[in-house]
């Protein structure tokens, strides 16, 4: 068995044989007039700022009823230079908590929010940019209102608890507010905005070119390292609708954006999951939490008492980020609203320690087991973060596996293979796959990512233990 360090491992099929028979159908089809691989590019007028000057943006949203979903925000094209802050003095408004990605031109960025009204009173949100020296700005598809789609009339509660990240690709308005631009009276520069089509809804969306990784109505397609540049069509070849012109991308994007990608794949399907899928994700994730505490010989918890005196490691997590979500900057006023991440990835082999980060529920749900350097893109941010846990800024940047697990783990592969491969949940099979082998090439890949490559072939052992 020969696994090279920049291919893909064979998939799940490696050991069962056979794929598991399909058990799900969204009941949505792709739209007959969108592939999701067409873009096209629109020149934005920009306002020109001078040192000092600055734009307000206010958003009136009409009255409506209690229980709507309003919202406002849109695009916007800014330099860093320019300082965008929402103002605190807001009326009636029932927006706690929002988008906004960063100005980093040439790239675009967004702002806005969603919420569900409890007062149907009407209210203004109102957002400043502000230019530290000479910029221009411009803005695209700013709107404000009450939102209906057919999609999110009647959905789950679940589906509903994050809107806000979904400003402002999920803006589609029933009712239209107002909204006013106060800015000085000078034309600027045009420049581009890239717009790729979705294949559910057929709308043209925004997105980067330039920095693929601050995503605006896509999710990236191809992140791992060995699968870039993404050579999907679709995902990572697009064609302009205009000039027939190919575009290749780095990571390339879903074919369907943000909205359509929860709506109509993510919330049809997910209720449909067998136990058997249910399980096997978080069987292996809690396989390599318990494997690094077996390896250390103790809990994390517990050996963070060991080397600080007794402290907790919860307490100094949420002391140490201000006890605010460090990638959405929301206060958790109490520790249990706070998710402990594993800065650099579990699936790496590092544990949850001293060097772990703080967010709140959505920002952890939304990192999943993506590394800090595709994760977190705004900038200073992978500065900041190695400041307040101490890992080098370059191991941020392109995280290596944990070497010292590794190290122990092949100087304790009969214990690993005898004993800790034994037990009952790693050798249940289910629809066909065992824990145990799909744990075992989940590790491969870590060891293929070690500098200099695998240090022993642990797939190569499993196989001839197996065959004893």
């Amino acid at each position: 068995m020969n696994f090279d360090l920049s291919g893909k491992l064979p998939g799940k099929t490696q050991y069962s044989g056979r794929r598991r028979t399909a058990t799900r159908r969204s009941g949505f089809k792709s739209h007959p007039d969108s592939t999701g691989g067409e873009f096209k590019v629109s020149q934005e007028r920009t306002i020109h700022l001078e040192a000092g000057d600055s734009i307000v943006v206010s958003f009136f949203v009409p009255h409506h009823r209690v229980g709507d979903i309003v919202a406002y925000g849109g695009w916007y094209f800014a330099p860093s230079s320019v300082k965008v802050s929402r103002e605190d003095a807001m009326i009636g408004s029932c927006f706690t908590r929002h988008t906004l990605v960063p100005p980093s031109a040439p790239n675009w960025s967004k702002f806005g929010s969603m919420a569900i009204s409890e007062t149907g009173e009407p209210s203004e949100v109102r957002f400043v940019f502000l230019a530290n020296e000479k910029a221009d700005v411009a803005f695209f598809e700013l709107g404000c209102g009450v939102v209906s789609h057919k999609h999110l009339d009647g959905a789950r509660t679940k589906l509903l608890g994050n809107m806000y990240q979904f400003s402002p690709e999920a803006h589609f308005f029933s009712v239209d507010g107002d909204v006013v631009i106060d800015s000085p009276d000078a034309e600027g520069m045009a420049v581009p905005l890239y717009l790729k089509s979705c294949n559910r809804c057929a709308r043209f969306l925004p997105v980067n070119f330039d920095n693929e990784l601050i995503h605006l109505s896509f999710s990236n397609h191809c992140k791992a390292e060995h699968r870039r540049p993404c050579s999907h069509a679709g995902f990572g070849k697009l064609t302009n609708v205009d000039t027939k012109e190919r575009a290749q991308l780095e990571y390339g994007y879903q074919l369907e954006c943000r909205f359509c990608k929860k709506f109509e794949v993510n919330a049809a399907h997910n209720p449909q999951r067998t136990a058997a899928q249910m399980k096997e994700d978080g069987a292996r994730r809690r396989a390599l939490e318990l494997l690094l505490t077996e390896l250390s010989g103790e809990s994390p918890q517990l050996r963070y008492r060991h080397k600080t005196g007794g402290r907790e490691l919860a307490d100094d997590i949420w002391d140490k980020f201000g006890r605010r979500c460090f990638n959405c900057d929301q206060p958790l006023d109490v520790q249990n609203k706070m998710h402990l991440d594993h800065t650099r990835p579990l699936a790496l082999l590092w544990p949850l320690d001293g060097t772990a980060t703080c967010l709140c529920g959505s920002c952890n749900s939304e990192k999943r087991d993506r590394s800090p350097a595709t994760f977190y893109t705004k900038s200073g941010q992978l500065e900041a973060l190695s400041n307040i846990t101490g890992i080098p800024l370059i191991d941020l940047k392109k995280p290596t596996p944990n070497l010292e697990a590794i190290q122990l783990l092949q100087s304790k592969l009969d214990w690993f293979f005898e004993e800790f491969c034994q037990r009952p949940d790693l050798t249940k099979e289910r629809d066909g796959k065992v824990a145990v082998e799909l744990l075992v090439k989940a590790i491969q890949k870590t060891l293929n990512k070690s500098p200099g490559g695998a240090p022993f072939d642990l797939v190569s052992e499993y196989e001839k233990r197996r065959r004893k």
